[in-house]
């Protein structure tokens, strides 16, 4: 049996439904009361969903229900079968308009040795379709498993590489790549964790190579050569030992010369020719164009010695950071050769410097060391090269980078992802074979052809033609209309002899509920361990009509292992309490209310005043004595949508039995204005407001109204106290 309807989502106006703890569980018979347009009818589609586990009208339906020792969801078929009375069944059985049915097939009584086999087939076609059933759940969890897989391997990639390729990677994209995965390409943690590094890395900017020309060789060799060099001259002794006398000299005889002067400028003294000529052949010619050779030499030098002090390399942090180590070893190298390389230089300048002094002289000196300046450049230029070539390859390194992660990743769920899709071969094997069958067993699909074949060799559709006839004459009382056997099947509807048609509201009405008391009895329904369920068998029946209903009701259902039984006629809900109090029955009621401007159905116990008195009137009063109690100062529509049918309803009723003759609502209003001395205004407000509001279900009602229903209501109950004090009083000491 089915104990509690747990949870209902995306069900029409059973939008997002949980149940109250406080509801009792579902008994043997369950009785559900509601207005039209509460929700019974699309409660009774909820029914119909729990033997498949879906609906398709409602694709994106979810539901939990409490049955026996389990819950069953959506997705889940409830094995116990349940036969649902509504719409859908009438639709799906019976073509009114073309006065058809279908066939209902009744075992006769011969050939019990085959409807034993029959039940025995039955059993084990249950049997195989659980098993079956068992099994594709389990494949359905692999897959899931397996889906969860690369769902959650998608999110690692699309979140730990790089680049708009990937951002968005999917699980379909995993699962395609896997596919194309022919073997593991699992890395070690060092080279994940230099993927990771890369990936991390920004692209930078190129860097200038080191340049710099510069022959150290040849410069010793021309210094070297210099410094071997002569010149003749007459040796002023002083000028000899004194070097920055001889400089001195040397200078003031081009100044002398220059400007033509025959005193010397700082003592200002003649200088005798003489001195003059000592001094020329000193300074001679020879000697001029040695000194010559080596000032130019020593401004080679020293335009070297400024180049190669201007030459500054990258600071390391432009390049990428896998390069620092190897370009900080580099550097210092180069420090330090520049370092020498300047000492070597500057010592040549002072050779050359000491020479000017000492032409006459040869001087001679050793090399003092090999400097590899040059080299230590091209090394450090070999490092920025490494750095240029990544950032041209900057977007390929990242792409292959990306590849091998993304096929390590993969890597990582390689047999677990083959194991479950063996797995899931293995449960497909199983499924097909018991679906198709094998050499040893029948499988699901023969042997439910079976069951048919010998179902329709013992089953007849004439003898349920017979009951239906039989029952349907005595439901309408004649024998006009009757259900006759088609040559095609199923069953033709006829009018004495004719296609039946121009059917009233009510022989449509008998007609399909009559057809589903009969069709409780075919081969594939089992009353005794069914559950039936029935919305609103009376609906355009007349009051005489309403008890045959009732009454093929109570003897069609008395043996079912459970009943739902919904209506929203009043009248028949009488009937159904007066029997239902001696049977297991619980009785409920689907109430509406707004949430967000949307009206939502619920299931809630029925209200005690509805089951203990005759008629709606004292539940309905209550509702307008809870309303204008209600101390709410802000009431919303979905407050107040419902009180003008409900005023209304209440109005009419106190009209009929207060003043107890024919005419309309307004006449009777009227009639109230002319006998008591309630107030005429408020009279004509109540009928106007109740009479034109009273068709109103939410979404046209307009918000200003919601202080007029307050006003209204009051002014209602007013005048029931008013012109009827007694009955105020007894209702009133009811409710408190």
């Amino acid at each position: 049996m089915i104990k509690r309807i747990n949870k209902i989502k995306n069900l029409g106006i059973f939008q997002n439904y949980t149940r109250d703890n406080t509801l009792p569980e579902f008994n043997r018979y369950n009785l559900l009361y509601g207005w039209n347009g509460s929700g019974k009818t699309t409660l009774s589609k909820l029914f119909n969903s729990f033997n498949s586990g879906k609906n398709p009208e409602y694709p994106e339906l979810e539901y939990e229900i409490k049955v026996e020792d389990e819950s069953i969801k959506q997705g889940s078929e409830y094995q116990t079968k349940i036969r649902v009375f509504n719409k859908k069944y009438i639709e799906d059985n019976i073509e009114i308009i073309n006065s058809k049915a279908k066939s209902i097939f009744i075992l006769g009584a011969k050939n019990k040795k085959l409807a034993k086999q029959i039940k025995e087939d039955e059993e084990k076609f249950e049997k195989l379709k659980k098993g079956k059933g068992e099994l594709e759940s389990i494949k359905i969890s692999k897959e899931i498993n397996r889906g969860k897989k690369f769902t959650d391997v998608a999110r690692i990639i699309g979140a730990t590489l790089a680049g708009s390729a990937v951002r968005n990677y999917k699980s379909t994209q995993a699962k395609n790549d896997f596919d194309e995965l022919q073997q593991k390409q699992i890395l070690e943690d060092t080279k994940v964790s230099e993927c990771h590094t890369i990936l991390k890395q920004e692209k930078k900017q190129k860097l200038s190579t080191l340049e710099f020309s510069f022959d150290l060789d040849q410069s010793y060799k021309n210094v070297i050569d210099i410094c071997k060099k002569t010149v003749e001259s007459k040796i002023i002794s002083r000028l000899k030992e004194k070097d920055d006398i001889s400089r001195w000299v040397e200078t003031g005889i081009k100044l002398h010369k220059l400007y033509k002067n025959d005193k010397c400028e700082f003592c200002d003294n003649i200088i005798s020719e003489l001195r003059l000529k000592d001094l020329a052949n000193h300074f001679n010619k020879a000697d001029q164009e040695l000194k010559k050779e080596i000032n130019i030499e020593i401004e080679e030098l020293e335009k070297k010695l400024s180049e190669l002090k201007n030459i500054k390399a990258s600071d390391k942090v432009l390049l990428y950071k896998e390069l620092h180590t190897e370009y900080d070893s580099r550097l210092i190298t180069l420090n330090q050769e520049k370092t020498n390389l300047s000492l070597e230089i500057s010592t040549l300048i002072k050779r050359l410097e000491d020479k000017k002094t000492k032409i006459t002289e040869e001087s001679n000196f050793a090399r003092s060391l090999d400097n590899n300046f040059l080299d230590s450049i091209v090394l450090l230029n070999e490092t920025i090269k490494k750095h240029n070539d990544k950032t041209d390859n900057f977007q390929i390194q990242k792409d292959e980078v990306n590849f091998k992660l993304k096929n390590h990743y993969l890597s990582e769920i390689f047999d677990d992802v083959k194991k479950i899709e063996q797995e899931a071969r293995d449960c497909a094997k199983q499924i097909s074979d018991i679906q198709n069958g094998t050499d040893e067993e029948i499988g699901i699909i023969n042997l439910a052809k079976q069951i048919l074949d010998h179902k329709a060799t013992i089953s007849s559709a004439h003898k349920a033609e017979k009951i239906l006839n039989i029952n349907l004459h005595t439901f309408l009382g004649r024998d006009e209309i009757i259900f006759e056997v088609a040559p095609m099947g199923g069953y033709l509807i006829k009018r004495n002899g004719e296609i039946a048609k121009n059917l009233s509201e009510g022989e449509k009405t008998a007609i399909a509920f009559i057809y589903f008391v009969v069709h409780l009895k075919d081969q594939d329904f089992n009353i005794e361990e069914g559950i039936i369920v029935v919305d609103d068998p009376i609906s355009s029946l007349d009051s005489n009509s309403t008890f045959q209903a009732f009454s093929f009701l109570k003897n069609s259902v008395k043996e079912a292992k459970q009943v739902f039984l919904l209506t929203h006629n009043f009248d028949f809900l009488k009937l159904l309490i007066n029997w239902l109090n001696h049977e297991n029955s619980k009785y409920f009621m689907i109430k509406n209310s707004y949430v967000n401007n949307e009206r939502i159905a619920k299931i809630d116990k029925i209200d005690s005043l509805l089951t203990k008195h005759e008629t709606e009137y004292h539940y309905l009063c209550k509702q307008l004595f809870d309303f204008r109690e209600d101390s709410e100062d802000d009431k919303l529509i979905q407050d107040v949508y419902h009180i003008p049918n409900i005023g209304r309803k209440v109005l009419e009723t106190f009209l009929m039995f207060r003043i107890p003759k024919s005419g309309t609502m307004y006449s009777k209003i009227k009639h109230l204005e002319d006998n008591t001395s309630f107030d005429k205004n408020k009279l004509t407000a109540i009928n106007k407001f109740f009479n034109d509001q009273s068709h109103i279900t939410g979404s046209g009602f307009d918000p200003s109204l919601v202080q007029e229903a307050e006003k209204n209501v009051n002014y209602l109950l007013d005048m029931i106290e008013e012109v009827f004090p007694a009955h105020y009083d007894i209702l009133k000491d009811q409710f408190e």
